[in-house]
């Protein structure tokens, strides 16, 4: 049957159809597009996935996360076009991931709870990305994150490792602010920084509660 003419199209027809926008007499807009020309494109479905999960609307979560679905897969053909890899290969590798980081489910290792999962997650990713420090497990978190977002991520991975970034984070914050009222760029990342701290002494995800407050600071002031 013709792929335009079903009721129900699966994954494969998917495929298909993003193969064909990419072919010789396609789309020409799709034809000229490559990783780095859709790369925000990448990011704003992710963005809009996120808002539909935050909104508990399902029915624009499906269509969110068909978009995030067409981002993976048009990436995964400029790679097959290249000879590279397929989507076939990204879903094979994602699935022995998971397996392989669930010995506790596909294995026979034994867990006491979440936080022994979380441990073994880390330490069986270091292994198999051949990470030989700790420095370069803290370095591996991606660099492409909200600053804020990657910021508290490596706190809390460093204090898993028994490094804080202070003792005191509220009173070191304090201490510069009363300090003086200009700041270097240094010193404006350092308060960010230990924002970050307290806001995790507080049991506050940084990133979620900043964006909370800038919707109150607009229905406040507008």
């Amino acid at each position: 049957m013709n792929v335009l003419q079903k009721n129900k199209y699966s994954i494969n027809d998917f495929i298909s159809v993003v193969h064909r926008l990419r072919a010789p007499g396609g789309c020409p807009w799709d034809m000229e597009q490559t990783h780095k020309s859709i790369r925000r494109d990448f990011l704003e479905e992710c963005y809009e996935a996120i808002e539909a999960i935050d909104c508990e609307d399902p029915a624009m979560l499906r269509e969110e996360l068909g978009d995030v679905l067409l981002q993976v897969v048009f990436h995964c053909i400029i790679e097959e076009e290249e000879n590279r890899f397929t989507f076939d290969d990204v879903v094979n590798d994602i699935t022995e991931k998971m397996i392989v980081r669930h010995p506790h489910v596909f294995a026979d290792t034994k867990v006491g709870g979440v936080d022994d999962v979380l441990t073994n997650w880390d330490s069986i990713k270091k292994e198999t990305k051949g990470q030989k420090s700790d420095k370069e497990m803290l370095q591996s978190v991606s660099k492409a994150m909200p600053a804020l977002m990657r910021n508290q991520k490596v706190q809390k991975k460093a204090g898993k490792l028994g490094v804080v970034l202070s003792a005191s984070p509220k009173d070191e914050l304090i201490a510069m602010l009363q300090e003086k009222d200009n700041f270097t760029m240094e010193e404006v990342g350092k308060l960010e920084a230990l924002l970050v701290a307290v806001a995790a002494k507080s049991g506050a995800d940084a990133e979620e509660v900043l964006s909370k407050e800038t919707d109150s600071f607009i229905e406040s002031n507008f």
